[in-house]
């Protein structure tokens, strides 16, 4: 195969694209529960802290560090009981629970909105309608739980925003850094990375908590500079380009070989 000169300056034209992504897929995952007001599923049992009467954030409801099994614990303010019903219901948010709640996987993809900046926006976030125990007489599935996992590497001056409801909860190296505990209407907070004595070039988990528990609407957007580790591990186009030489030098090989 001759390599023409248009060839080796499309090749090295992809070598030299940069590997940031213009979006960043997050693997999650839902727990979908019954809600304390409706009986009519067949096989669920209402949970009590979702669709209660209590409204009202309420910070300090986990713990500051996230527990050996890499969840929140619950920390049992004095202020939550119209809220939270108790550790042991609590525990089951974030926990596989036959009979209570059901998990279904889910991605959340960041856009690249500007350069560097990624960002995660949606005013009716319903991911498992329809899904699970089903709407429960609703026009949407409103008593969920998302969770997900990831890492990143730490450079100074990122940010990381969040603004929704109802409650979130977000650790960096198992740390508690955003705390929008409670039922509420949107709300936000923001962290400065360069805040929480981490090392530049240096990997740090990164753990999102996430409920969704009354049926006046589900509002979720981040925007961040954090380049998250994307979980589907797509190529990135220099990658590809090395892979396209490699294919052209095979085939050029092939050629010599067959004369």
């Amino acid at each position: 195969m001759k390599m023409t000169p248009l060839l080796l300056t499309a090749l090295m034209a992809g070598l030299s694209v940069p590997a940031s992504a213009a979006t960043i897929s997050l693997n999650a995952t839902v727990r979908d529960f019954c809600s304390s007001a409706y009986t009519a599923v067949q096989g669920c049992t209402p949970h009590q802290d979702f669709n209660n009467n209590g409204t009202g954030s309420r910070p300090g409801a986990v713990k500051a560090t996230l527990g050996a099994d890499g969840k929140p614990v619950y920390n049992n303010p004095t202020t939550s009981g119209d809220i939270f019903s108790g550790a042991a219901n609590f525990d089951q948010w974030y926990r596989d629970t036959p009979g209570v709640n059901q998990t279904i996987a889910t991605t959340l993809e960041l856009t690249e909105t500007s350069p560097g900046i990624y960002q995660y926006l949606s005013y009716a976030y319903f991911p498992i309608d329809g899904l699970g125990w089903g709407n429960q007489g609703n026009s949407h599935n409103y008593h969920f739980t998302m969770e997900l996992h990831t890492t990143f590497t730490y450079q100074t001056g990122q940010v990381f925003s969040f603004t929704g409801d109802d409650d979130v909860w977000v650790f960096i190296n198992d740390q508690l850094v955003i705390d929008l505990g409670g039922i509420h209407g949107a709300a936000s907070q923001s962290v400065n990375l360069d805040t929480l004595n981490l090392v530049a070039g240096e990997n740090y988990d990164f753990d999102f908590f996430f409920a969704e528990r009354h049926l006046t609407g589900s509002n979720l957007r981040i925007t961040t500079s954090i380049a998250f580790d994307d979980n589907n591990n797509v190529p990135e186009p220099g990658t590809l380009a090395l892979a396209a030489l490699a294919l052209v030098g095979a085939a050029g090989a092939r050629r010599r070989n067959s004369r």
